[in-house]
């Protein structure tokens, strides 16, 4: 149960953690390809000379991307939903597979040909992200994942005032006219009128109205039944 503020407050969580881990695993992306771009190593300050120094701002971009990486996912994993998808898991191997993919990129020189220390950096990140996402062949994993997993019923009847309740319901088309049909096809009940001048027409009358409050009987059945109850009573 979420109250609507509740509501609001997790579905801001949710965007802006998803959309600043999507922005620390770019920024970790871009700086890692550019320091493999000039070798795969650089330096920037201290007392020596730097053979290769690092590109402005890798120093600092590095290290924010990660920590800044980590705290957005816990606050997407503290904003989920009762209902929806659960992409916490999905983290993991988004990592390792935009890392290995900037080795195989960096591997690959149309000059100098492949650089098998980069290729083997490559395959190996690319096996530690892509090996977990093989348990998405599971169905249920996957759906959970993707989609989550249905709510808990409520532990009361019916949600409170101000409270949210997830539910979900699934109507096909036609069976609305389904339903109609055989609601209006139903066979009446037969009705057995009792002598008239009695307490016995004025009980069968309450009977059909009882039933009709009910349900039990529709508008149509209802004045047939009473007609011929009237009907019968002359």
């Amino acid at each position: 149960m979420l109250t609507p503020l509740q509501l609001v407050r997790r579905s801001i969580g949710l965007l802006v953690g998803l959309g600043a881990f999507s922005c620390a695993l770019t920024l970790l992306y871009l700086a890692s390809s550019s320091v493999m771009g000039i070798g795969g190593s650089c330096g920037s300050g201290g007392p020596y000379v730097i053979a290769t120094p690092c590109p402005t701002g890798i120093a600092w971009i590095v290290p924010v991307s990660i920590l800044g990486g980590l705290v957005a996912l816990g606050v997407y994993a503290a904003s989920l939903l009762p209902v929806g998808p659960r992409l916490t898991s999905l983290a993991w191997p988004a990592l390792f597979l935009s890392l290995g993919y900037a080795f195989l990129d960096s591997s690959l020189d149309p000059e100098t040909g492949v650089d098998w220390s980069f290729m083997v950096c490559a395959v190996l990140f690319i096996l530690m992200g892509g090996v977990p996402l093989l348990f998405l062949a599971n169905r249920g994993t996957f759906r959970q994942v993707f989609w989550g997993t249905a709510p808990p019923p409520p532990a009361v009847s019916g949600p409170g005032p101000g409270n949210v309740r997830w539910t979900t319901t699934v109507e096909l088309p036609g069976d609305r006219d389904r339903n109609r049909d055989r609601v209006r096809n139903r066979p009446l009940a037969p009705v057995t009128p009792e002598p008239a001048g009695g307490s016995g027409l004025v009980g069968e009358l309450e009977r059909l109205a009882a039933l009709h409050r009910a349900g039990q009987l529709d508008d149509a059945e209802y004045s047939a039944a009473k007609k011929r109850l009237l009907n019968g009573s002359h």
